[in-house]
């Protein structure tokens, strides 16, 4: 389409996660008939349309047709979605991709929103500061959700990740079962912790004893834990013992 000199086309992206009404076209139709009656508002004409049955939550760069749509798209191209949630579910990278947009000059459409969001009007504006709110919000509970599940796994005395704990190997489900090994260095580590000798007097010692290295700071870290480990199972046999 040429428009006031210049050359230009303008594409719509429809997309359904649901095979069946993908096949029957039911969604994809309902969004093409919104996007053309936005495009008509708009004085623009649908030259291409391009759909595709796939997950929202996948990056849309990452989809078959929205790569091949992006590798198509031109400065001066326009692109209209009859909803926002069809080219995107991903706030973080719907954001990524308005930015890329608007560095590669190419106009992009949500009908359900009202307009182009990558332009410098208000409309486009207030968008970019909407979607980094919400890029933000969503980073944090992201964030604050994967601390909660370490710090469950932690109670429960699961392995997190990285490398295990001394003194303990791994079952099938991933948690933490006494090496009996191991745990025989950590009661002599105690033992001697207990009758007042100094971390690098045990440091010393174990890495005579055993030929491996024994850190003075891994020593410490290893009596400190298991006597917080301890305490804490103390504490959870009498709170059992005062349930009865």
């Amino acid at each position: 389409m040429k428009m006031k000199g210049v050359i230009m086309t303008t594409y719509f992206y429809g997309r359904n996660s649901d095979l069946d009404s993908f096949d029957r076209g039911s969604s994809i139709a309902t969004q093409k008939t919104k996007a053309e009656s936005y495009a008509h508002i708009k004085d623009l004409k649908i030259d291409v349309y391009i759909t595709e049955q796939i997950s929202g939550t996948i990056p849309f760069e990452r989809r078959p047709r929205g790569f091949e749509l992006f590798q198509k798209l031109k400065k001066n191209d326009h692109l209209i979605c009859s909803h926002l949630d069809r080219f995107g579910r991903n706030t973080l990278d719907l954001l990524q991709m308005v930015e890329k947009f608007k560095r590669k000059k190419i106009s992009l459409h949500f009908v359900d929103v009202g307009g182009e969001v990558t332009g410098s009007d208000a409309m486009g504006s207030v968008f970019l500061k909407l979607l980094s709110v919400f890029a933000e919000y969503y980073a944090k509970q992201c964030s604050e959700k994967s601390k909660a599940t370490k710090q469950r796994m932690i109670k429960e005395n699961r392995y997190t990740g990285g490398k295990k704990k001394f003194g303990y190997d791994l079952d099938e489900n991933n948690y933490y079962v006494p090496c009996e090994k191991e745990q025989s260095l950590i009661r002599q580590m105690q033992t001697m912790r207990s009758a007042g000798e100094s971390y690098k007097t045990i440091s010393e010692n174990l890495t005579k004893s055993t030929r491996k290295k024994f850190p003075i700071s891994w020593v410490h870290k290893i009596v400190q834990r298991e006597g917080e480990q301890n305490l804490i199972k103390k504490e959870l046999n009498n709170c059992s013992e005062l349930s009865y």
